[in-house]
């Protein structure tokens, strides 16, 4: 029974307060806590079992509340789906297939050649005068000339005469880079002319200014054997083959579901499809639906007048990344009130909570009118707890708040709380504890919470002011600002 509505009846103490002038209503509980001792003890006031008119109350409460018993309108429906995995999977690649795959892409598959070379830069801006340009350019055929006469010079010969700061104390060399990444295009070009390690360039003019390279080494292209990369080169073949089939598949697919649209047979017999069925679908996705049924565009089709009143096929619906579906309703069933007899005990469950918690409101006011007249016939209560805005014991933070609002000047006083589906409680407050002592940090911080709440309620005291005073009226209802019962 401990899931039902009940009375709950604490006894609870509270402290004098510090000062003796903290107001009897303040909710500022950083600035203004008072603590408060409470216990709690349960006295379930639903009965076991209901009469012997049992069926009769039910039946009436059903019919009176027959909106919490709807069932959605749903439809038991079939529905074809193309997807490129699909298609994918059903592609079959042959051997001489993937051979020429392999040939026709051998220089992507591997590691692409790379060189490394070494270079002496004569600087001339792109846009020098003619004579500028050309007496750097006698300055690196000099260079050149010297070169061919002693080639082994050339790291030295960079090393003074290089004017490319960045590579000049490294005798010029540039690293590895392949034939069109990594380097000026007219220096790629003129290494990979190059036959041999050693081999000198002729003079290469760039935007820069003159260049003279010198291959230093090659890393030659490795490109995998035909075995190692068939399984990937299986997937890409398969891949391309399957996206192209895709496109012709889809246009016969939405072509096929349009123009015989009282069946998805015809279309799934010719691409090879499985139509699909599902019992109970509603227009909102269903926890846990996936592919097509887990599409709010697919289910808003499926739900159109044209499919739900002729029967017919929806149009091809993209229900993800390269997938698409076509859907049609076989049976339709309007949102209706599920029979009693199938919802026969969740209208008990419903019955008996709210019944009881009228029980235990009628109980709980009544004890709590009695108690108030006479306090001392409020016996056998528990021994009492704390109870303050940061120390709730588990108590509903209605009645938390309540038992902090009594009036200290009238102890012991009693208060009532109606918690709805929760039941209702009653607490009698003793007395008022003296505060905690507090560092000064906390302190701090409370003054400065107190004040970032003050300013909004000054402000809100000014605005309903100006509203009085110049008779202002606010027509659409300001949106709920209460707590959800906890």
């Amino acid at each position: 029974m401990s899931d039902y509505p009940r009375l709950r009846v604490l006894r609870t103490s509270t402290a004098e307060r510090q000062g003796g002038q903290e107001p009897a209503r303040a909710t500022n509980g950083a600035m203004k806590l008072r603590r408060l001792y409470a216990t709690e003890k349960t006295d379930f006031v639903v009965v076991h079992a209901l009469n012997r008119d049992e069926r009769d109350a039910l039946e009436a409460f059903y019919q009176a509340n027959q909106a919490r018993y709807q069932a959605p309108e749903s439809a038991q429906v079939e529905y074809i789906v193309l997807d490129l995995e699909a298609v994918k999977k059903a592609v079959a690649v042959s051997e001489q297939d993937l051979r020429a795959y392999y040939d026709q892409n051998a220089a992507t598959l591997g590691r692409p050649e790379e060189r490394r070379a070494s270079h002496i830069l004569i600087t001339a801006a792109k846009d020098a005068p003619a004579a500028e340009r050309q007496q750097a350019k006698e300055k690196a055929e000099a260079l050149l000339a010297r070169l061919r006469q002693a080639p082994d010079s050339f790291a030295e010969l960079a090393r003074t005469s290089s004017q490319d700061e960045a590579s000049a104390p490294g005798g010029g060399d540039l690293g590895f880079f392949q034939r069109n990444k990594g380097i000026d295009p007219s220096i790629g070009q003129a290494t990979f002319g190059l036959a041999k390690p050693g081999d000198i360039s002729a003079l290469v003019e760039s935007d820069f200014g003159y260049h003279i390279v010198r291959l230093t080494e090659v890393k030659p292209s490795a490109v995998p054997a035909f075995d190692k990369l068939r399984p990937q080169l299986e997937d890409q073949l398969r891949a391309q083959q399957a996206q192209k089939q895709f496109g012709e598949m889809a246009e016969a697919f939405t072509n096929g579901v349009y123009e015989q649209s009282d069946s998805l047979k015809p279309v799934a017999d010719k691409l090879k499809l499985v139509v699909q069925s599902a019992d109970k679908v509603t227009r909102l996705p269903a926890a846990g639906a996936t592919g097509a049924l887990a599409s709010p565009k697919f289910l808003s089709a499926l739900f159109s007048a044209d499919a739900v009143d002729k029967k017919r096929n929806t149009a091809a619906i993209e229900v993800g990344p390269n997938q698409i579906a076509s859907g049609r309703v076989v049976t339709h069933s309007p949102a209706h009130a599920r029979p009693f007899a199938e919802v026969k005990s969740e209208v008990r469950a419903a019955y008996v909570a709210e019944r009881g918690a009228a029980l235990a409101r009628e109980d709980g006011q009544a004890r709590l009118k009695a108690w108030t007249e006479k306090p001392d016939t409020a016996a056998n209560l528990p021994a009492a707890v704390v109870l303050a805005r940061d120390a709730t014991q588990g108590q509903p933070a209605a009645l938390v708040e309540a038992v902090l609002r009594a009036d200290p000047g009238k102890l012991p006083a009693f208060v009532g709380v109606d918690l709805g589906a929760q039941g209702f409680a009653v607490a009698r407050v003793d007395k008022v504890l003296p505060r905690r002592q507090e560092s000064v940090e906390l302190v701090a911080q409370g003054r400065a919470r107190y004040e970032q709440l003050w300013e909004p309620a000054e402000m809100r005291g000014y605005y309903e002011l100006l509203k009085t005073r110049y008779k202002a009226r606010i027509l659409t209802p300001a949106p709920s600002l209460t707590a959800p019962a906890q």
